[in-house]
């Protein structure tokens, strides 16, 4: 499938300026609840947390500040929100690790964990028409995928042709990956200061993760910016 077209709303272009997104489209998958490839990326990037964090605190990594910043461009605390990113660090320095969902879901929150930037994981056909990056109005919500609704007044947020369906802290019941799912989309929320480099390098971790689970899937890889 061709990736949705992006579009970026006028307050975006004017509270992130340079904003990225580091898109994957994977197709041909097969969803799974249990998976011994995941079982060992868990366990390397549990090592790989606590080493990294081991007298320092997430805050002071360039990658995880850099998110904070552009959550605070549009007035949306990352204290209060935590960032999906860095919501797991925390998970794995406090020994907790992560819940498992399935294959997809998880290899993807050890992309975005290991390299500390937020993502959205998606079922491609569920999503409707062009991707508007935007921030959220008056009194917007939408439903959570664990069921509790979303405020999305004033956050960085996705919508689609039907409504809100995602953000760098939340995604939606609506799109949301089930045993169903053929055809994902993976979206890599980047700051301005996080240069192509990095996110390609995000990009291809992620793409060897999923070739790795099945040599059947099949990917592309796209950079959008503001």
């Amino acid at each position: 499938m061709k990736f949705p077209a992006i579009i970026f709303s006028e307050i975006i272009k004017q509270k992130i300026p340079g904003l990225k997104l580091g898109l994957l489209s994977a197709t041909k998958i097969r969803v799974k609840k249990k998976s011994v490839i995941v079982d060992a990326e868990f366990e390397k990037l549990d090592r790989f947390i606590n080493e990294k964090f081991k007298s320092i605190p997430p805050s002071a990594d360039e990658v995880v500040s850099a998110v904070r910043r552009m959550y605070r461009r549009i007035g949306w605390e990352p204290t209060r929100y935590r960032p999906s990113s860095e919501a797991m660090i925390r998970r794995f320095i406090k020994n907790i690790g992560l819940y498992r969902i399935n294959n997809l879901v998880d290899l993807g929150n050890v992309a975005s964990a290991h390299f500390h930037l937020p993502m959205g994981l998606y079922d491609l056909e569920k999503i409707k028409g062009e991707i508007c990056i935007d921030v959220g109005g008056e009194e917007e919500s939408y439903q959570g995928i664990s069921k509790e609704i979303i405020h999305a007044t004033g956050k960085l947020i996705l919508r689609d042709e039907i409504s809100i369906f995602g953000n760098p802290t939340a995604d939606s019941q609506r799109t949301c990956i089930s045993p169903e799912t053929k055809n994902a989309l993976a979206l890599f929320f980047t700051p301005p200061e996080i240069d192509d480099a990095y996110l390609n390098e995000t990009l291809s971790f992620l793409k060897k993760l999923y070739q790795s689970e099945s040599s059947e899937v099949e990917v592309q890889l796209s950079i959008q910016r503001t």
